[in-house]
């Protein structure tokens, strides 16, 4: 059956040319911007939802919510409004797969490959937690990694924040079964970030062994796992990583208060057991001094720069700067056969390594501790 939504332009911009995915209330559909040509994706609440105050309350949310993360593995909002009861949201459209897509069609993930997306996703999540955001449906399916390796959580339709009214007055469930924390399978409004951790820590489980820790033939049965059952034991896959088996005890133990109680406590944990395995690879990342924000590097090359939405210039790595002395196309890192390289892109305020000068598109080698200047911004290279 065709969808009647293919082809149409929304808000004289947006044209709607093919389904990404579907679901009971809404849709994802790649989007043609007809004033920049650029690609994106469009998420529609389905016509006639729009009367539901509970559905729709929740999609304006996901939209304010939204906005107010900006971090690079969250992925951003560029647009959202409503256009002839059409409720939509644009976002950047992430060239890549979901971690549901790697587990059906590769089986049980490296083990370095999967820690290393799981801390990104925890790096997300830490960006949501000092917003006072709750994600509450992190599973596989939401959680994508670009053809640059860096992932991106999604889908913040069932999130909320601290400072928001709430808008389910029971305590109904909301969430999947198979990655839900105890506490918000009794009650959704009790869920918060170390909520999010078990869930994460779930996914993480299921990329290394290829299937969840808790499984039942019915979703009542799941949940009572949740509930009542050890965690199972990974020591049989890896029988080698101790300290990958005590991180599962303690991110899925059934208390709250004797989980990880922050993103950077759960981070720590994935980065000892990296440190723990056979032939560690290196963490490459930068740690922008002002105000000690790590980012991690992937993949094979990131654009450092400012953002700027109207000109559809979003860099990998977007630098916050008050200054405006960093371009926004200003440099870039590569990635090459394992060496991490700076080279400027030809900006005004230049590129400076450990203080020189970089001349525009030559690439310079770096080393662990090594200082980069954007302009004014400074951030340090690290290897760990």
């Amino acid at each position: 059956m065709n969808d009647p939504m293919i082809g149409r332009i929304i808000n004289n911009r947006y044209k709607l040319l093919d389904e990404r995915g579907s679901g009971s209330f809404g849709a994802v559909y790649i989007a043609r911007d007809l004033q920049t040509n650029y690609l994106y994706a469009a998420k529609t609440l389905h016509i006639g939802f729009s009367e539901d105050n509970e559905l729709l309350e929740r999609f304006k949310r996901e939209a304010y919510i939204l906005e107010r993360l900006k971090d690079p593995h969250i992925v951003r909002i560029v647009d959202y409004g409503n256009d002839k009861d059409i409720y939509f949201i644009i976002m950047n459209h992430i060239d890549g797969q979901n971690l549901k897509y790697y587990m059906v069609n590769q089986g049980p993930m490296d083990l370095q490959r999967a820690l290393n997306y799981v801390q990104q996703a925890a790096e997300g999540l830490e960006t949501a937690h000092k917003h006072g955001v709750i994600h509450r449906d992190l599973k596989p399916q939401n959680i994508l990694v670009n053809n640059k390796g860096v992932v991106k959580l999604v889908d913040f339709g069932l999130s909320r924040g601290r400072d928001m009214p709430t808008i389910t007055h029971s305590d109904k469930f909301m969430g999947t079964v198979y990655y839900c924390a105890p506490e918000q399978i009794v009650s959704s409004h009790t869920a918060d970030i170390r909520s999010d951790l078990y869930s994460l820590a779930v996914v993480l489980f299921e990329l290394l062994t290829g299937r969840p820790p808790f499984d039942g033939r019915t979703a009542v049965e799941v949940i009572i796992k949740h509930q009542q059952e050890e965690v199972p034991s990974i020591q049989r896959f890896y029988p080698d990583k101790p300290l990958l088996d005590a991180f599962f005890q303690k991110a899925m133990a059934k208390d709250p208060r004797q989980r990880f109680q922050t993103p950077r406590e759960f981070i720590a944990a994935i980065q000892r057991i990296q440190q723990g395995t056979t032939a560690p690879l290196p963490q490459p990342r930068l740690v922008f001094t002002a105000n000690n924000r790590v980012v991690l590097l992937n993949g094979t090359e990131m654009l450092v720069g400012r953002e700027d939405p109207k000109r559809e210039i979003h860099p990998d790595i977007q630098v916050e700067d008050q200054t405006m002395t960093v371009g926004r196309q200003h440099a870039r890192l590569i990635n090459s056969q394992g060496t991490w390289m700076i080279e400027d892109r030809n900006s005004r305020n230049k590129t400076r390594l450990n203080g020189e000068i970089l001349p525009p598109y030559e690439a310079r080698p770096l080393k662990d501790g090594d200082i980069i200047s954007f302009g004014r911004i400074e951030a340090r290279f690290e290897l760990r």
